[in-house]
């Protein structure tokens, strides 16, 4: 197929850069809404390219969640950390704010695929206590919202017996042995003082009705087709954020290629906005017998990759 340049594609390539390099999205990040007329703020959003804003205004969701919600999570409410001193780690309440807004999603596609992808935003009604989990000084895991809620959905349509890739806090574990559709979890964990956590401090506040087995190894070894066909949900967490994230999934795939429905990646939309934006990158550079050069250093480091694929554009 041959796609012939004309007034109308070239107008979408504009708005395509220009959604590309418009970072006004995360001027409202941190935003404290509790002074602000709230229905004027979604306005705002909504012509800032938050696209749930943009359809009818009877439809437009709160920004606000309820704090008393979170704090009746299953998780939230049952599990404590309130000794580590047998592990490796130490534990920190950390107030998170209320009125101020922060993504609870990961990416959100455009609808109108003009890369002009949005995320999420939402603020507390009430000032929420998150545990933070530390090994030395870095901050190993979190059970803010914005954690909870890119992860809880993976639980929920978990079935079967599962395969999880990182342990973590064991939100994502917990979550789905309270599915009524799984049958066991299997965890693949490398960190062994990770692993003397879940054992000495979380696995005793779990249900006991299911079988939880840990593996200690790496996932790059446990990656495969002989592996992942043993169990019916999969689900794979081991990156800090998308940054790391989209790497870690290439060279997972890049080793074994499952089913499309058979694995999740956690904030897998958020880890593969930027193959998007490749996208785009190659097609303007073949249009103007070029290589674009853009801002972000991961969007160049792909599109120069990408002459093994393209070498005569």
């Amino acid at each position: 197929m041959q796609i012939k340049r004309s007034p109308a594609i070239d107008q979408f390539m504009k708005r395509c850069l220009y959604n590309l390099n418009n970072e006004t999205k995360n001027e409202f990040l941190g935003l404290n809404i509790e002074t602000l007329d709230h229905d004027r703020l979604r306005q705002s959003m909504g012509k800032a390219g938050f696209q749930e804003f943009q359809g009818p205004r009877a439809k437009w969701p709160s920004l606000y969640l309820s704090t008393q919600e979170y704090i009746r999570n299953p998780y939230t409410s049952h599990i404590r950390f309130d000794d580590l001193s047998q592990t490796a780690f130490k534990y920190t309440q950390e107030t998170i704010q209320a009125h101020e807004l922060f993504s609870v999603s990961s990416i959100l596609e455009d609808e109108n695929r003009e890369l002009n992808d949005w995320m999420r935003l939402r603020a507390m009604d009430e000032p929420y206590q998150a545990t933070f989990l530390w090994q030395d000084d870095e901050v190993w895991m979190l059970d803010a919202p914005s954690e909870m809620n890119t992860i809880e959905p993976y639980a929920k349509k978990a079935k079967g017996k599962v395969l999880t890739f990182g342990l973590g806090i064991g939100f994502y574990v917990y979550m789905a042995l309270l599915n009524d559709d799984v049958e066991s979890v299997t965890i693949v964990e490398r960190s062994p003082e990770v692993i003397q956590l879940f054992n000495t401090v979380l696995r005793p506040q779990f249900p006991q009705s299911k079988e939880i087995k840990i593996i200690q190894g790496d996932a790059f070894d446990y990656f495969n087709e002989a592996t992942l066909n043993r169990y019916d949900s999969v689900f794979v967490d081991i990156w800090q954020s998308n940054e790391d994230g989209l790497e870690m999934i290439e060279r997972l795939l890049e080793q074994y290629l499952p089913p499309f429905e058979q694995v999740d990646f956690w904030i897998e939309s958020s880890c593969m906005e930027i193959m998007h934006a490749l996208v785009f990158m190659v097609l303007k550079g073949v249009g103007e017998n070029k290589v674009s050069i853009n801002k972000n250093p991961m969007i160049n480091r792909i599109v120069a990759g990408s002459t093994t694929i393209f070498p005569n554009r």
